[in-house]
């Protein structure tokens, strides 16, 4: 009975994200900023990245979580996609953009290179 009503709370809670990735050239400087640190360019983002799916989640965690290992039945297909990972774009239901990051999401836009963490930081 508690498991029942705790999903039902679950499901009023749920909001739809969008996941959006790089359709475009995956070996531009723009792409591997992307994909390596998390960086996305607005003006790359516009051009290059395409909605491939919708989620039904409660947090974008957790729409990192179902991008990676499911259910499948919270994932709406829309074009063929990869799993959840650093330099994807999480759309909110207000139209809010987000990218994955190593460590968590930032909002598109408001990120800059000196920020995120380089290949430098690790050497």
């Amino acid at each position: 009975m508690i498991y029942i009503e705790l999903e039902n709370r679950r499901k009023k809670m749920s909001f739809k994200f969008q996941v959006i990735q790089n359709k475009g050239d995956k070996t531009s400087k723009e792409a591997l900023d992307a994909r390596m640190f998390g960086y996305v360019d607005p003006i790359h983002f516009v051009k290059d990245y395409k909605v491939v799916c919708e989620i039904t989640a409660i947090d974008m965690d957790e729409v990192f979580k179902i991008g990676n290992i499911g259910p499948e039945s919270a994932i709406t297909r829309l074009d063929k996609m990869h799993s959840v990972s650093v330099g994807d774009v999480i759309r909110t239901e207000d139209g809010r953009c987000y990218v994955v990051t190593s460590f968590g999401f930032a909002r598109l836009g408001e990120q800059d290179r000196t920020s995120t963490i380089s290949m430098k930081d690790f050497v």
